[in-house]
């Protein structure tokens, strides 16, 4: 009896029990995580794909990039309709829409006439469908969860990413190799068919409506939601966290290749190791990101972790040894994640239901844009200063304007 009550309260506190309280949230997150291991199996699939029609790393290099203007164009739009609209019916069109594109892809491959430009074209309606998914799931979550499980919620969802992020891009390698890209691109339809059925529709209040009696009108709506969140300091600086975060973590990405190779000469092994412990970091923090928040001030916890997270990245200039990179690594995956959980917790907490699809939309579109800008500035730093200086630079940046953010939070609470 003492050892089945000491399992319940060892759920409990990792947020395990809610799916027994809660059966909404539960096929809410089979819903996602069948979402987003299709989102991974397509996402490796389409630039292993144009690698292998084209040969050119140049066309390879766009197949990535032109994931990024559709979510930055499209921002505002799946914000304000994320708000004018049933959330749950936008996921439920998306996934719907992402099934129709894997057959599609998978019927051109199996007939012989897939080509490049037109993987360029499922990537763009792939990346139309991941903007209004994003901005969409993030502001259902506090309409089937209660206040006081937002953390609970927001961990195992993020955990369900971490962990899918990995079968997932397994599994893809494998379908790959042994069923070929149609069969492959048909396995992606099928999970975004499985994320629409298990869809809890008729059970989940995703209405918030932005105006009554009058369709949306885009620019005008968006901008007044920017306006209400502008008012809302916490949700504003927990945003911020995120972004600063988002400076650290592409010069970390560009480091660990270099590093491995340069630094601690493991070749390819050492990479694996590397991105293989920051990812377990994440799955850590996913654990202990409840346990956490009932000890402190969740505002405080996402400030701290991001100051870590700039030490943790600054610090990895100074390091030698598989070990010590090992360990550095994992934390700052680790207070990484624990930021990415706070802010969503945070926003979908603090702000009020009508706007958090167009909160949730600036958030992605920043996340978007800021990478993109970090990686093109941290590959100059690298080939002209090294390693050891980008990692320093960059992680000093990130733990001062995290400070700075800190400080600003500590002198409001007072």
């Amino acid at each position: 009896m003492k050892r089945h009550e000491a399992i319940v309260a060892l759920m409990t506190r990792l947020g395990l029990a809610l799916f027994a309280r809660n059966p909404t949230f539960s096929y809410f997150f089979l819903s996602r995580t069948s979402s987003r291991i299709g989102e991974n199996v397509f996402s490796l699939a389409v630039p292993w794909l144009v690698f292998q029609l084209t040969g050119s790393a140049l066309q390879l290099g766009l197949a990535f990039a032109v994931q990024v203007v559709p979510s930055l164009l499209l921002a505002p739009f799946a914000g304000v309709y994320a708000d004018a609209a049933s959330r749950t019916k936008v996921i439920l069109v998306a996934e719907s829409f992402r099934a129709l594109l894997g057959l599609a892809v998978a019927g051109l491959s199996l007939l012989g006439n897939l080509q490049a430009w037109h993987l360029y074209l499922a990537v763009v309606a792939h990346a139309v469908t991941a903007s209004f998914l994003t901005v969409a799931a993030g502001a259902v979550v506090p309409t089937i969860v209660d206040q006081v499980d937002l953390t609970r919620a927001n961990a195992l969802l993020r955990l369900s990413r971490n962990a899918c992020d990995l079968f997932g891009k397994v599994m893809t390698g494998v379908l790959l190799a042994w069923v070929g890209p149609a069969y492959t691109f048909m396995a992606n339809a099928a999970l975004s068919v499985a994320s629409a059925a298990l869809l809890p529709i008729r059970r989940m209040n995703g209405e918030s409506l932005v105006v009554r009696g009058r369709r949306p009108r885009v620019l005008q709506d968006f901008v007044s939601g920017v306006g209400i969140l502008r008012r809302h300091g916490a949700a504003l600086l927990a945003m911020a966290d995120l972004v600063v975060v988002n400076v650290g973590i592409p010069v970390l990405v560009i480091a660990l290749p270099v590093v491995s190779e340069q630094v601690l000469r493991h070749g390819a092994a050492g990479y694996g190791f590397l991105t293989g412990a920051m990812a377990l970091g994440a799955i850590a923090a996913t654990l202990i990101a409840t346990p956490l928040a009932g000890r402190m001030d969740e505002h405080r916890l996402s400030g701290l972790a991001t100051v870590l997270f700039g030490f943790l990245v600054g610090s990895l200039g100074f390091v030698g040894g598989l070990e010590g990179w090992l360990l550095a690594v994992a934390l700052a995956g680790l207070t990484a994640e624990l930021v990415s959980v706070y802010t969503a917790s945070i926003l979908q907490r603090t702000l009020p239901s009508e706007v958090l699809g167009r909160a949730f939309a600036v958030q992605y579109a920043a996340l978007r844009v800021i990478p993109v800008v970090v990686f093109l500035s941290a590959g100059a730093v690298l080939q002209r200063f090294g390693v050891q200086t980008l990692l320093i630079l960059g992680g000093s940046a990130t733990a001062l304007i995290a400070a700075l953010l800190l400080y600003i939070r500590v002198r409001g609470a007072q």
